[in-house]
């Protein structure tokens, strides 16, 4: 029951989280008509973990994931309240304000993500920690695509102030359900943070499948991004999709992104793990290079849906990889790394992909991605014995 407990507070939460992210971008260009504040305020949101994620993760095992969760988590509170001050009020500085609230998301981002990921040790046996894990990120997934469709209806019954109250009722609702969640820790020693980290890191090196699993998801995140900020050109441009169809079609991300978490669940005691990750990735790569290629719609869903639920499985499977073979005494640390690669490379590769389609053209970025993509791939296929090695949970 704690479990279901714990998996319905992250859902809260994830849903409101996601919905302040699409605010900082859509009210920008709603209200300031700004490309460059939308870009500017989903960088404080996304971007802050490089920072703060180290501190977080070593928080995480000095302290306990649950008191760092319930206590940072009010940062998302404080931001969705500073939108929603600039949402109702004229205020001198709105622009300035709505910056700040934005970073106040993006410092709940830092600590909140790698928290929730470090807490289901305190759930599940280290046997059941994989499948949980696994379900985990199902329900990220989930809540991903929920946001804007829910975002768009409050919207349009409440107007924007009506997202953020929302968003402040999910989160206290998200927080008060952990109240009574389990909270068995050790504490680690209170050592300088640059020498807990070098501890962290000798921990990493004695057990070298963390270290390529972390790298995997560093390969598999530079899809999400130029996904995100590239797909939309392809829709309209390459493929004469209207607005109604172009949001077909990108809705087919999320749903093969979930899609890939439930197959995730499926195959894990069927499939080599490891082999199986490598195996996708370059597949991945190989489905976003043809969507540049590709002018034909429904050639261009089938590549879509197959790239990114293959993007969903190994995702899915990285994750509870790392649950797996991540001692308890770094574990804060470890999940900290995976959420600075979740949030941080996929918004560099949408920047440089960006880039380059707008230097050059559209169908090149995709190329030079998936490039590197394929590049990245074939070496951790090459290099990467101890993913290889990673058969079965």
């Amino acid at each position: 029951m704690k479990l279901i407990v714990f998996y319905l507070s992250c859902f809260l939460a994830f849903i409101a989280g996601h919905m302040l992210n699409y605010s900082a971008i859509m009210y920008s260009l709603a209200a300031f008509d700004s490309s460059l504040l939308a870009g500017t305020a989903y960088g404080l949101c996304f971007g802050t973990p490089i920072i703060f994620g180290w501190l977080a993760g070593a928080y995480i095992d000095r302290y306990s994931a649950k008191k760092v969760l319930l206590i940072t988590q009010n940062f998302f509170v404080l931001g969705a309240v500073g939108m929603f001050v600039v949402m109702k009020y004229n205020l001198e500085w709105p622009v300035l304000w709505f910056l700040i609230s934005s970073f106040s998301v993006g410092i709940a981002w830092g600590f909140v993500a790698p928290s929730r990921l470090a807490s289901l040790g305190q759930y599940v046996a280290a046997d059941q920690l994989p499948q949980a894990t696994i379900t985990y990120n199902l329900l990220v997934m989930v809540g991903f695509g929920i946001a804007p469709i829910l975002l768009t209806q409050i919207v349009e019954a409440f107007d924007w102030q009506g997202v953020a109250l929302s968003s402040i009722g999910l989160f206290m609702t998200s927080s008060i359900l952990l109240l009574n969640a389990p909270n068995q820790h050790t504490r680690t020693s209170h050592n300088h943070l640059l020498h807990e980290w070098q501890e962290c890191f000798s921990e990493i090196k004695r057990i070298p499948v963390i270290a390529q699993l972390l790298f995997a998801a560093i390969i598999g995140y530079l899809l999400m991004g130029p996904m995100q900020v590239i797909l939309p050109q392809v829709a309209q441009d390459q493929l004469g999709l209207n607005n109604l169809e172009k949001g077909q079609y990108l809705g087919l991300i999320a749903v093969s992104l979930v899609l890939g978490g439930v197959v995730a669940m499926k195959i894990k005691n069927y499939f080599l793990i490891g082999p199986s990750i490598i195996v996708m990735l370059f597949l991945c790569g190989l489905g976003l290079g043809l969507i540049g290629y590709i002018t034909t719609v429904w050639i261009s869903c089938v590549v879509l849906v197959i790239s990114t639920t293959m993007a969903g499985i190994v995702v899915s499977l990285i994750m509870a990889g790392l649950q797996h073979y991540t001692p308890s005494s770094i574990r804060g640390r470890v999940m900290s790394i995976y959420t600075i690669i979740s949030q941080v490379v996929s918004a560099m590769a949408g920047v440089v992909a960006g880039a380059i389609a707008q230097g050059i053209n559209v169908p090149t970025s995709l190329y030079v991605i998936a490039s590197l993509f394929l590049l990245l791939s074939i070496w951790l296929g090459l290099k990467g014995r101890a993913l290889k090695s990673f058969v079965r949970f």
